[in-house]
């Protein structure tokens, strides 16, 4: 079974609606720095391998921190962001894990390699790129 970029939009909607209250927009954006930015990947593997990755700024991460620890989002430090960040992506992962050929494996959220992106997915290539979220 193939999932759709509007699958993918759909589980990334509800997740973010049901766990954070926040409604997303789809939109083109400008080129996404990331300088400032918050990165975790979990990996999915067995009858389908691929990798998600949630990039966010700076803002974006404490705002969403902020949503899952109840706290203002100034007061989100790096700790509770990267947590936040790293469960958010573990669920979108089980929601689409659910959609793919079985049997996959979902990893436990981690942080990539900034230094190296190509070495950690080489034969890998891009299915769905959603990108710049306006809430």
């Amino acid at each position: 079974m193939l999932v759709t970029e509007g699958d993918f939009y759909g589980i990334i909607q509800d997740t973010w609606t049901s766990t954070l209250g926040f409604q997303v927009d789809r939109t083109a954006s400008a080129d996404f720095s990331a300088v400032g930015a918050f990165t975790v990947c979990a990996k999915i593997t067995g009858a389908w391998d691929g990798e998600l990755r949630l990039h966010c700024s700076s803002p974006l991460a404490r705002s969403i921190a902020a949503a899952i620890f109840q706290v203002e989002a100034d007061n989100a430090g790096s700790d509770e962001i990267l947590d936040a960040l790293s469960e958010l992506i573990h669920i979108v992962g089980g929601n689409l894990k659910a959609l793919l050929p079985q049997p996959v494996t979902l990893s436990l959220p981690s942080l990539p390699d900034p230094t190296n992106w190509a070495q950690t997915t080489p034969q890998w290539q891009i299915v769905h790129w959603l990108e710049h979220f306006h809430l």
